[in-house]
């Protein structure tokens, strides 16, 4: 079982998630729509080929499935969100 990794994200910045093999999954800190969601985007790249997609969550929930693995949020704010990636 690979290392759970540990991201700080402020809005519009990226982290590539660990364990992701040829090319790679990244998640990108969208921010919050309104005060009740927020917004992670998860983007997936090999090569020249590549799709991303955008979630939209609820602030109560967190724990969701990207990449090969599972986020669990922490805490969540218009500016930045916490969270832990494990695969």
């Amino acid at each position: 079982m690979a290392t759970p990794q540990d991201v700080t994200l402020k809005v519009g910045e990226e982290a590539k998630l660990k364990g992701s093999f040829a090319g790679g999954w990244w998640i990108v800190y969208a921010g919050m729509p309104s005060r009740d969601s927020y917004s992670v985007v998860i983007r997936w790249g090999s090569g020249n080929q590549g799709a991303a997609y955008n979630l939209f969550l609820p602030t109560g929930m967190t724990e969701f499935s990207a990449g090969k693995g599972r986020v669990r949020v922490y805490s969540v704010s218009s500016h930045e969100i916490r969270l832990r990636y494990s695969k």
